[in-house]
């Protein structure tokens, strides 16, 4: 068994004790893996499929595991429809899994996703002048404390991979002293920071500033995060995980990888099934999963 626990309450019913199990902290999660030198994975999931797939790979790998939701997704996938699949599926895993809105555009959606049983949020003020983005992360932090919810903020300009943005520009990355800043004076539990990685599908392999990380972690000691996954190197990633990224978020991988298994599904059939399909999307968002829990060293972990 690992370290991290489940929280459960318990009451009595027709004479036998019943547990009821609660959402894993997101605070807890990340402690564990910090301590630990792990990263546990962040899955945006747009389906029922997609949920299913997830929490399989990492009851059969023994891991923890973050299901999340980001508020760019919500026309795809609306939050009011996820929020119960997410949480009634995390409930009933054998694994602790934490839920979590991803990138919250808005006070007013990170305390929506509150409402709804969200463990924990994503307030991504970072296209913010700092000052701007400290005021609102903390009044988000003050909010989601009395909600029992723990906050993810992001500092640096973590881009889009598609655009043209000089990778060498000191300028995209997080800085040290900034990040320090940031972290005392908004309470945050997770910093979500920017030292060359990117959002989407890489036409090339990023270049990560390991040194900046390593730079930003032995001045901050806390949890960090590292956005656009995909695409990352197998050697960069173990270098963030060494290093202080305790939460590596995975998004495009999954629809790739759903979307090249259902083509070769739909070439090999030529009278495709409904239902086959749906369990296809299972197994391939398993499959996507499966990789990346044993990528970042998570699996065994409970």
């Amino acid at each position: 068994m690992g370290n991290v626990s489940r929280v459960c309450s318990a009451f009595l019913q027709n004479g036998k004790l019943n547990l009821i199990y609660m959402l894993i902290s997101l605070k807890e999660m990340l402690k564990n893996a910090y301590t630990n030198k792990y990263a546990v994975g962040a899955f945006n999931c747009l389906s029922l499929e997609n949920v299913i797939g997830a929490i399989k790979a990492a009851e059969e790998l023994r891991s923890p595991i973050i299901i999340q939701l980001a508020e760019v997704q919500f026309p795809c996938a609306p939050i009011e429809l996820m929020a119960p699949l997410y949480l009634n599926a995390a409930k009933a895993a054998t694994v602790p899994v934490a839920v979590h809105l991803d990138h919250g555009e808005s006070m007013e959606t990170c305390i929506h996703a509150m409402r709804l049983g969200f463990g924990s949020v994503m307030y991504d003020g970072a296209s913010l002048p700092f000052a701007e983005n400290v005021r609102i992360t903390r009044e988000v932090v003050r909010i989601a404390k009395a909600f029992g919810v723990d906050v993810e903020a992001e500092l640096g300009k973590v881009g889009n991979a598609d655009n043209n943005e000089n990778k060498k520009d000191p300028d995209i990355y997080t800085g040290v002293q900034e990040s320090l800043l940031f972290i005392q004076r908004t309470g945050i539990d997770a910093l979500a920071i920017a030292i060359g990685n990117k959002h989407g599908h890489y036409i090339a392999t990023p270049q990560l500033n390991i040194a900046r990380l390593t730079e930003i972690h032995e001045a901050c000691e806390m949890p960090l995060v590292l956005h656009g996954g995909t695409g990352t190197s197998e050697e960069d990633f173990k270098a963030c995980i060494h290093n202080g990224i305790c939460k590596i978020n995975v998004a495009t991988a999954i629809q790739l990888g759903v979307t090249n298994h259902l083509r070769q599904y739909l070439q090999s059939n030529a009278n495709p099934d409904y239902i086959e399909m749906k369990e296809e999307v299972v197994k391939a968002t398993k499959e996507v999963v499966a990789y990346h829990i044993k990528l970042f060293e998570s699996e065994g972990r409970f």
